[in-house]
């Protein structure tokens, strides 16, 4: 009787454990997997604002590229934000987001082999006619796991 008594009261402890932290960090696994991220400031021919890229989880790696915008020059047409493997390939982006102040992007790319645990975050603006006015690399973000 004992026994089953105590086995009964470590489920409760254990759910009431469980359930705290689920509501504090939301699902538990929210708790034991943060985000590392590497931001790159930049002020430069009107452009002013942050380019990142966050690293998220411990087995498969997803990469995320932002731009964080504070100001652009009113010829400014559009931003692309790309996720680049460390030789400079574009493995994901997002395109033709028009230009606007605030968090825009999110180009999210899972990682396998192709980016070997490392990846950066590049933000680029461009006027109506295509040219370049922007381009713009956060720091490179590496897995816990790579071995470069």
């Amino acid at each position: 009787m004992r026994i089953r008594k105590a086995i009964s009261s470590a489920v409760v402890v254990a759910t009431a454990a469980v359930g705290t932290i689920t509501a504090v960090g939301g699902p538990a696994q929210a708790a034991w997997v943060p985000p590392f991220r590497k931001c790159t400031s930049f002020d430069q021919n009107g452009f002013k604002g942050n380019v990142c890229v966050d690293r998220i989880g411990w087995g498969p790696q997803e990469f995320l590229g932002q731009g964080e915008i504070q100001s652009f020059p009113s010829k400014c047409a559009k931003f692309r934000v790309d996720v680049v493997d460390p030789d400079g390939t574009a493995v994901h982006s997002v395109d033709n987001i028009p230009c606007t102040t605030g968090t825009i992007g999110t180009a999210r790319y899972l990682a396998e082999l192709h980016v070997n645990g490392r990846a950066y975050a590049r933000l680029a603006g461009f006027d109506s006619a295509g040219n370049t006015l922007l381009s713009v690399n956060s720091e490179i973000i590496v897995s816990p796991y790579d071995n470069h």
